[in-house]
């Protein structure tokens, strides 16, 4: 086996291992931006359907507000 062989293996080695770097981090970072959008998307849905169902959460009703001068 001559040294061009040899440097051609270890070159394709080293290019294979950082490929699968590149792409385990790449995924990460995808995965960690579609939680957060996700979860920017459903937080205010979740905040809403819980508001109609909590019977104390919907404010005051109109007895409740003052009455005005005649």
């Amino acid at each position: 086996m001559n040294k061009s062989t040899l440097n051609f293996w270890i070159l394709f080695i080293v290019s294979i291992i950082l490929s699968a770097l590149i792409i385990s981090i790449f995924v990460k970072v995808l995965k960690a931006v579609l939680f957060i959008i996700l979860v920017l998307v459903l937080a205010p849905i979740i905040y809403i359907v819980l508001k109609l169902l909590l019977p104390g959460a919907r404010g005051k009703s109109e007895d409740d507000k003052l009455k005005s001068r005649p």
